[in-house]
């Protein structure tokens, strides 16, 4: 669910999705805020991520093709002998050679980008992580310049002169100072954070063993083309990180599609988190814009379907940040966890969250959501004729938000659609080649524009 807040004097409902971040951020645009940050930097490790992927299809088909013409050119150009041993060997004639040594080069190239393209963007999802850290830093720095009191630089008196004014010699020590802390590495950079801001930045994070080999692994990658080295192995230990299998040091390490998706959540995780933390601390009047900032990335993972990560970033709101702007946003929270949990193919636990609640004197909006993830079609059915064509919950909302994704195949909801908007709800192409419809499904005629 998404809230509906006030906008130029209006209510309008503000609908989260990635392509459009930088104009639904409700921080101040007046100089550097954490809410622009965060959603800045989850809005490029997206990025990256969707380029990763891009790219590694492109590579990938063109080295199946590679592979291909390779073997038909061999096919077609090799001479099949036998070894004294009675193997078979394969000749190719001198006036086809440099074409096969030119093939060979193409292929092996090819195969190469396959591992070191991955390794590319794993490392720029590191370099992110700093440019994100040192902005939050920024910002800290500018809501709380006490926080500087605590530095050890000292500026000359001819420095200070020749920076002409207070604001200018502000600039300069905040940047030495962030310096610093990046300087280090990242399990000190945070001690430094805790130290100074007077946070517990690691406590209730699971993740962070993992945060420590994926920078330790950078390092392997810029430094030794990411060969195990005995530091690595010993950093990891130190931090219980557990490898799948045993490695040894002058191993190679490889980003395989899977860890680098895992990578991926894990630094939105660590940022989004420790962004939030940061902000809660230092800017305690600024809870409604921390609440409405975390609930629209949550949100956005939601239309992603990225339910795994949506789902550790609605139990960090839920459950580990105990104060919260409004009830309703908590309740929205929730609800939207419930919906992670739903389509993780863990109703138990969906149908357990909302049975802690009592939603008997909630808005429609909320019962129609309690009936959706509970199955109660029927239910549902009826209270969406009761908010009906005008009410809590829009047309638009109807066909875009992911609590209603199983819901919008039913009967119940076709025919109603119908009744309140006076055409048949259109289901987008790409929605029905990914899905197996039933026949109930197939009411679906015409096209909702």
């Amino acid at each position: 669910m998404t809230e509906k807040v006030k906008l130029k004097k209006r209510d309008s409902t503000l609908a989260a999705n990635p392509e459009n971040k930088e104009k639904e951020s409700i921080a101040s645009p007046l100089g550097p805020s954490f809410g622009n940050e965060i959603s800045a930097f989850a809005f490029d490790v997206e990025s990256l991520s969707r380029a990763n992927h891009q790219t590694m299809k492109v590579v990938e088909n063109a080295t199946k093709e590679l592979v291909k013409g390779f073997n038909a050119f061999f096919k077609e150009k090799s001479i099949v002998t036998k070894t004294e041993d009675g193997e078979t060997a394969y000749q190719i004639k001198p006036a086809d050679f440099p074409l096969f040594k030119k093939r060979s080069k193409d292929l092996k190239a090819s195969i190469q980008a396959n591992m070191k393209i991955p390794q590319i963007f794993f490392c720029a999802l590191i370099h992110q992580y700093d440019a994100f850290l040192g902005k939050l830093l920024k910002v800290a720095f500018y809501v709380k310049p006490e926080s500087l009191n605590a530095s050890h630089k000292q500026v000359s008196f001819s420095e200070l002169m020749s920076f002409g004014s207070l604001d200018a010699a502000r600039e300069y020590l905040i940047e030495k100072e962030i310096e610093s802390i990046i300087r280090e590495n990242h399990d000190e950079q945070v001690t430094c954070m805790e130290n100074r801001f007077g946070l517990a930045l690691r406590k209730d994070l699971p993740i962070w063993p993992m945060f420590i080999e994926m920078t330790e692994r950078r390092n392997l990658y810029v430094h030794c083309d990411g060969i195990v080295s005995s530091q690595y192995l010993s950093v990891c230990q130190k931090h219980s990180f557990i490898h799948d299998n045993q490695l040894k040091a002058g191993q190679q390490l490889v980003v395989t599609k899977q860890y680098f998706d895992q990578a991926v959540d894990c630094i939105l995780e660590i940022g989004v988190k420790l962004g939030h933390v940061l902000w809660r601390k230092l800017q305690p009047d600024k809870l409604n814009e921390a609440d409405k900032s975390l609930h629209f990335t949550a949100y956005g993972l939601l239309l992603d379907e990225k339910y795994s990560l949506s789902r550790t970033l609605l139990q960090f709101a839920v459950n580990t940040l105990k104060k919260h702007s409004s009830e309703s946003i908590r309740r929205m929270n929730l609800i939207n966890l419930a919906i992670s949990h739903y389509y993780l193919d863990n109703k138990p636990e969906a149908l357990a969250l909302l049975d802690s609640q009592d939603w008997s004197a909630c808005e429609d909006k909320f019962k129609l959501a309690v009936a959706v993830l509970r199955d109660e079609y029927e239910i549902a059915e009826k209270l969406m004729q009761k908010i009906g064509k005008k009410g809590e919950v829009t047309r638009e909302e109807y066909s875009s938000w992911p609590l209603f994704r199983t819901f919008r195949e039913s009967k119940q909801f076709l025919r109603t659609y119908r009744k309140l908007f006076g055409k048949d709800f259109f289901i987008p192409k790409e929605e029905m080649q990914e899905r197996s419809y039933g026949e109930e499904s197939q009411e679906v005629v015409g096209s909702d524009s």
